[in-house]
């Protein structure tokens, strides 16, 4: 029996530890529970709140994107009109005082030539001698035009000016007539001539050794 008071000390002791055990699993497992409702508290919080914001930062980039835009169609407009402006500018003609007292002069070449030659050949009494810049002034533009004809329709004529002072034919000059029976007037471009007093001379010449002649022609001058 004096065993039982001992035994009685071990069995409160062990109870009292059980009991503070179980209690400090309670708290822990209360504590828990607390920080997970606080957590999910807190981010039902931020679910609930994020798609305000989405929507509120959607809306700013939809009324920044508004304003681009319309600035944007503002600076095309202004462009627009700028470019419209100019065009019409340039396809708008207005002669030139230059060019409202521009002369046109015709230099005559006499003489006259039948030729087979396939070589360029001399045409006699052609020779003229022209000084561009002393006679005319400021020239815009030199042409020159050939009468020519073909023997039977067959073949191509070719007529030229050649610059007899340097030796070379006129840049521009040549000019053709082909299968033409009867007299044909054949007109060049704007011809290139050296500057200073030269020799001018017509040539002539046959595409295949068929008879071609020459019977005159015009030299015009637009200054």
């Amino acid at each position: 029996m004096k065993n039982y008071p001992k035994k009685l000390e071990v069995v409160f002791k062990i109870v009292v530890l059980l009991c503070i055990v179980a209690i400090s699993v309670f708290l822990v497992l209360l504590y828990r529970k607390v920080e997970k409702l606080k957590s999910g508290a807190d981010t039902s919080a931020k679910t609930v709140s994020s798609p305000p914001q989405a929507i509120k930062d959607t809306q700013n980039i939809d009324v920044c994107g508004e304003e681009c835009k319309s600035q944007i169609s503002k600076e095309v407009s202004k462009a627009m009109a700028t470019i419209s402006g100019t065009t019409k500018k340039e396809t708008v003609y207005q002669p030139s005082p230059a060019s409202s007292q521009s002369k046109i002069t015709y230099i005559p070449i006499s003489g006259s030539m039948t030729t087979t030659s396939m070589e360029w050949a001399d045409a006699p009494g052609t020779d003229i001698y022209i000084d561009m810049a002393k006679d005319y002034g400021k020239v815009s533009w030199v042409d020159w035009e050939a009468v020519l004809k073909v023997a039977y329709g067959n073949g191509q004529a070719f007529a030229r000016l050649y610059d007899v002072t340097h030796n070379i034919g006129v840049n521009g000059s040549e000019v053709s007539a082909k299968s033409a029976t009867s007299t044909q007037a054949a007109s060049s471009g704007n011809m290139s001539f050296w500057a200073g007093r030269n020799l001018y001379r017509v040539q002539l010449k046959s595409l295949n050794s068929y008879e071609v002649t020459f019977s005159g022609g015009r030299i015009k001058i637009t200054h």
